[in-house]
């Protein structure tokens, strides 16, 4: 009754993309703009598989049926959504998509913030610093992937780098729907769905604000429509390129992501070079 297929993530690495062309697909049943994260937060896999299957129920005669959460690809946050998957389902197929982990890492925070405003640091050096279990884990490639390679087939395991699906889509999705065993839809074209760039951001200068006496009393007592507007017309920026790191957190970032990376490239095929992680 429930899933096939399970893409896991890894967040902002196209996983959007992805879904949306199999949401599209005709031999494919995904609910739609759904993304249950049943296996990874306890407090939604306490519901059960009932609740869970019930997503699926519309599905009707399609020759697979997923679904896709980024938290299943977060090890340090969800540490059991790879048993718990594998209980499930043995034969469940899983998808990963990847990419340059750095420049995830900086995507992750624009969409982190644009969702949720000063609740995550206002800068990419304290985001890494302060919350590396939200932004750094999940760059963590091979140590994430280990998870699931310790309790599935990797023959059920689909790897695919988000820069291959951008500079060759057919042949990406070609390989997909081959590891998935339905039919190639080259005429799906969904483009690339929920990018970070042009995404608006709450501005550090905002935080600085709210950390000024008294600010914590005037917004519990300012209407909320009149601090949206404050927010959006002083305190937000509208993101034309991607922020970078101070080079002392740029040395810290790539040194804790070298390694592991260097790991994942060459255990699927990829050069050690694939990955640049300069500073620009």
């Amino acid at each position: 009754m429930g899933p096939d297929f399970i893409i896991i993530g890894a967040m902002k690495c196209g996983t959007s993309t992805i879904s949306a062309y199999f949401e599209a697909h005709p031999d494919v049943f995904m609910p739609s703009n759904f993304e249950p994260n049943y296996f990874s937060r306890d407090e939604i896999y306490a519901k059960g598989a009932e609740w869970y299957e019930a997503h699926f129920a519309a599905r009707d005669g399609e020759t697979m049926a997923g679904e896709g959460s980024n938290n299943y690809a977060s090890g340090d946050r969800f540490p059991e959504s790879a048993t718990r998957m594998a209980a499930y389902n043995p034969d469940m197929k899983i998808v990963y998509i990847v990419r340059n982990p750095l420049e995830r890492i900086i995507s992750a925070w624009i969409q982190s913030r644009a969702d949720s405003g000063d609740n995550v640091p206002p800068t990419l050096d304290r985001a890494v610093r302060e919350r590396p279990e939200l932004f750094v884990d999940q760059s963590l490639y091979s140590r994430n992937l280990a998870r699931y390679e310790a309790v599935f087939p990797k023959e059920q395991i689909f790897v695919g780098f988000m820069e291959d699906m951008k500079t060759d889509p057919d042949a990406f999705f070609l390989r997909l729907t081959d590891f998935l065993g339905v039919a190639h839809a080259p005429q799906l074209k969904p483009g690339h769905v929920n990018p970070s760039a042009g995404k608006v951001v709450l501005s550090p200068r905002y935080t600085k604000l709210r950390q000024l006496p008294l600010m914590d009393m005037l917004s519990r007592l300012s209407p909320r429509g009149f601090k949206r507007f404050v927010k959006q017309t002083f305190f937000s920026q509208k993101l034309s390129q991607h922020p970078t790191f101070s080079p002392d957190a740029h040395r810290e970032i790539v040194s804790r992501l070298q390694t592991d990376a260097t790991l994942f490239l060459t255990a699927h095929g990829k050069p050690e070079d694939f990955w640049r992680y300069d500073r620009t």
